[in-house]
């Protein structure tokens, strides 16, 4: 199991030193990009994918919580992402089907409160499916649902997916075990790595 580290947790006036402190205690940098628009809060920028991929030797994950992914998901891989996910509620099958054509490293990620059948349409095009825990946006929060209950319901649902599975939003170091037992590929952590 990866263990994927959330900088947008990091203190940002000494980002890169803060990555260096604690890269021992993940395998890659996950990095949150919000609009003020499907979200309340602005976080990181395209810039920051392309600060870290030309500073250190970490893969980059990223997450999408905005609006009018057709504009940005091309922007995400331009400044050097590996893998983009774009968000089940603002992003229609057929967008995401467009998407995928031009940019194969592509997943798709869900609210909270968003119920997992929603997925169904998308999950034979998604390399990867993110399920949130938290109220996007922000930092260090707690789980507002139980991810891994969640991430059971998925994988009973949908027991034949063969993308990956990341769980993010409020984990802490108690989640890990029952993360790789329930077969979760990436674990992004924020305040658990960088306090």
């Amino acid at each position: 199991m990866i263990i994927s580290a959330s900088i947008q947790a990091a203190n940002q006036l000494i980002l890169l030193e803060e990555i260096n402190k604690n890269k021992n205690k993940f395998n890659q940098i996950h990095i949150d990009i919000t609009d003020g628009h499907f979200t309340n809060n602005i976080s990181m920028s395209f810039n920051h994918i392309n600060l870290i991929k030309k500073n250190t030797d970490f893969k980059v994950d990223v997450h999408l919580m905005l609006e009018n992914n057709e504009k940005f998901v091309p922007l995400a891989f331009d400044n050097g992402a590996d893998l983009v996910c774009v968000h089940q509620e603002t992003t229609s099958i057929n967008t995401f089907k467009n998407l995928k054509q031009n940019f194969p490293n592509l997943g798709i990620a869900t609210l909270p409160g968003t119920k997992n059948e929603n997925l169904k349409e998308y999950l034979d095009y998604a390399s990867a499916v993110l399920l949130l825990g938290v109220t996007p946006g922000y930092s260090n929060q707690k789980q507002s649902i139980d991810l891994l209950i969640k991430g059971k319901n998925f994988k009973n649902l949908f027991d034949n997916y063969s993308g990956l599975l990341i769980l993010d939003g409020g984990i802490t170091n108690n989640h890990k075990k029952e993360s790789e037992k329930l077969g979760v590929d990436i674990l992004v952590q924020g305040g658990a790595i960088f306090g």
